[in-house]
C-alpha cells in the first residue's frame, strides 16, 4: 500500500560487477555440469552421417516430421540424419557441441526468431574448438517467423540438397550410406 524506495537495495556497478564475476565463475559452469551430468540434450543418430542437425527441443517434432517426408526418419523419430536436441538451450555445453560437430562437413542449426543467437554461439564454440564444419541457420531457414512443418521442409531440403542428400526438386531422399541400426535411436552427447 505505501511502498517505500530503499536506494541500497538496487544493485549497481560496481556492486553488478561482482554478481557477472560470480555467474561466470560459478553458476555458469555448475549449470553446465548439471546439464551435461544429466544428460539434459540428447543425441540421435549421432554418427550416421557427416552432415547434422541442431534443433531447440521445441522444434524436434516438425524436424522429424519433415525428414520422415523426405525419407530420411521414420515415424517413431529415428533418423537418419545425427540429431543433437537441445532441450535445454541456455547454457550451451561447448564439450557436447564440439563433439557432436567433430568430423561433420556442415550442421544446421534451426532455431525459431530473430536475431539468430543459438546458431552465431555454435559458430564461436565451431571456431574456438578449431573446427572447419559448415554452419548454416538463416541462410536456408527464415530469418522470421513461425517454423511451420512446411517451412521446415523446405529449408531442411535446402540444406540436404546442398549435401547431396536430396534431389532439390525431388521429394524422396537419395542414398545415404547406411548407418549400423546401433547407431540409429538415442544416445546422450
Amino acid at each position: 500500500e505505501s511502498p517505500q524506495r530503499d536506494a541500497n537495495r538496487i544493485v549497481l556497478p560496481p556492486a553488478s560487477f561482482e554478481h557477472e564475476v560470480e555467474k561466470v565463475r560459478d553458476r555458469w559452469p555448475a549449470a553446465q555440469r548439471f546439464i551435461a551430468e544429466r544428460g539434459l540434450n540428447e543425441c540421435f543418430a549421432a554418427d550416421a552421417d557427416s552432415i547434422g542437425i541442431v534443433v531447440l527441443g521445441g522444434l524436434y517434432n516438425g524436424v522429424v516430421r519433415a525428414l520422415e517426408r523426405l525419407g530420411l526418419a521414420d515415424g517413431f523419430g529415428r533418423s537418419r540424419v545425427p540429431l543433437y536436441v537441445l532441450n535445454v538451450a541456455y547454457p550451451l555445453v561447448d564439450d557436447e557441441v564440439a563433439r557432436f560437430c567433430a568430423g561433420k562437413d556442415a550442421v544446421l542449426v534451426v532455431e525459431e526468431g530473430q536475431p539468430n543467437y543459438l546458431e552465431q554461439n555454435l559458430a564461436l564454440i565451431l571456431r574456438r574448438a578449431g573446427l572447419a564444419t559448415a554452419l548454416h541457420g538463416k541462410d536456408v531457414l527464415p530469418m522470421a517467423g513461425e517454423y511451420t512443418a512446411a517451412e521446415l521442409g523446405r529449408g531442411l531440403r535446402r540444406f540436404l540438397s546442398r549435401h547431396g542428400r536430396v534431389a532439390p526438386e525431388s521429394p524422396k531422399a537419395i542414398e545415404l550410406k547406411p548407418a549400423a541400426p546401433a547407431q540409429i535411436g538415442r544416445a546422450h552427447v
